[in-house]
This record gives structure tokens, C-alpha cells and sequence, in this order.
């Protein structure tokens, strides 16, 4: 995995994050749609001149669907691929997100423990922290009249407890079950590609902040 380092480092949890080349992030504040339209120019900068408009109108409604999901669900950063391996699109989402405690949950260890209560769960160890990864697949969603509405997908979570604060950071991986024949071994490849990118989070104390930033 390439040596490119993403940093998110909000009042709620710091956090470091290695993405491969061909990966960009969109911090879901105030700064969303600047970093979603330099994706839209990217994209249409390497499609054919004769397909740019089409190529700009579907990848602008796809973005904002998929911010505004991540949003809906506490997010704090989304992490999309954003170049072709082989021809073709890698079908992989991650989102980062530091949830509110629930009622009855009085710190992030509370909420590890109901988080490891779901099913598919298995405790592990990221950064040096405690956490437990949950693993589950999604059924396909068809509309009334039998079309494709939702494909099926994979979705795996990491929560783990920060060093700091009260909240756990949550780094979530959906992966849409392509319609090919090999689609099995696809999707267990995005699913070790996403294993070792959520592996590679660590923390960064605030105290060193400063020093940490300036490293990178």
C-alpha cells in the first residue's frame, strides 16, 4: 500500500488513515462540496470529450446521494476510490463516523460492548486499541415492479475505542456485489483490500497534534 496518509483530525477523535494512490477523502462539513466537485472535474477530465457532459450530470447526483447517506449516519469523512484498476470502477465506500452514545451507554468501552453484542462480530485490535469487527451481507432491493432499486452488497465495520474521548470511531466498508460470474472473488478481494486499509488507523494524541502534522 502506497505511503499516502490521510489525516482527519477533529474535536471528537484524531486519527490517521493510509490510503492507497487513487483514493480521495470528503470531509462531511462545510468543505463536502468543494471536495466533491474536484472529484466530478477529475472524472470528467479523463472521459472522452463526446461523453463529458453525461459523465459530469452521473457522477455530481451519484456523489451527492452518497454524501448525503454518509451524513445521514454521523459521518465524518468518506473515503471514495477515484481511478480504474483494469478498466474498472473499484466498488468500495468507506465511512468514517464517531457516533453519539446511546441511552444507557456512559463511554465508548459501553459501546463497544453492545456494538460486539450484534451478530458477525469478532473482537480484534487496530491501532493498539481494542475493537471489533462486524461483517454482514445486504440483500439486493427491487422497486414494486421487479428493478434493481439497492444492489446486494457486503458491509464491514470496525469500531474501535480511541485513546481518547467518549465516543467510538466507527470505519464502515460497503462493497456492491458486482453481476459477474466471478463476482465471489471480487468481492472477497475489495473486502481484504478494505481489511487492510481500516488496519492501518492510528491515533494521535492531541497534546501532539502539531508535531504529528508536521510529520506528514
Amino acid at each position: 500500500m502506497a505511503p499516502h496518509e490521510s489525516r482527519r483530525m477533529p474535536d471528537l477523535v484524531d486519527y490517521l488513515l493510509v490510503l492507497p494512490p487513487g483514493w480521495a477523502r470528503i470531509p462531511l462539513d462545510e468543505r463536502a462540496s468543494a471536495a466533491s466537485s474536484a472529484i466530478v472535474d477529475r472524472a470528467v477530465a479523463n472521459a472522452p470529450a463526446d461523453a463529458q457532459a453525461n459523465v459530469r450530470r452521473f457522477v455530481t447526483a451519484r456523489l451527492r446521494e452518497v454524501v448525503r447517506g454518509a451524513q445521514i449516519v454521523s459521518g465524518t469523512d468518506l473515503y471514495l476510490p477515484t481511478e480504474l484498476i483494469h478498466g474498472a470502477p473499484v466498488p468500495l465506500s468507506i465511512i468514517v463516523s464517531a457516533p453519539q452514545l446511546a441511552a444507557g451507554e456512559n463511554s465508548a468501552a459501553d459501546a463497544l460492548l453492545a456494538f460486539a453484542a450484534r451478530g458477525g462480530a469478532t473482537a480484534v485490535e487496530v491501532g493498539g486499541r481494542l475493537a471489533v469487527r462486524q461483517a454482514g451481507d445486504v440483500p439486493v432491493v427491487l422497486t414494486a415492479n421487479g428493478e434493481l432499486q439497492i444492489p446486494a452488497s457486503r458491509r464491514i465495520s470496525y469500531a474501535i475505542v480511541p485513546p481518547t474521548g467518549d465516543r467510538l470511531l466507527v470505519v464502515t466498508g460497503s462493497m456492491l456485489r458486482m453481476d459477474t460470474p466471478e463476482a465471489d472473488d471480487l468481492l472477497d478481494a475489495v473486502e481484504q483490500l478494505f481489511d487492510a486499509m481500516a488496519l492501518t488507523i492510528r491515533f494521535a494524541p492531541t497534546a501532539a497534534r502539531a508535531a504529528v502534522a508536521g510529520m506528514l
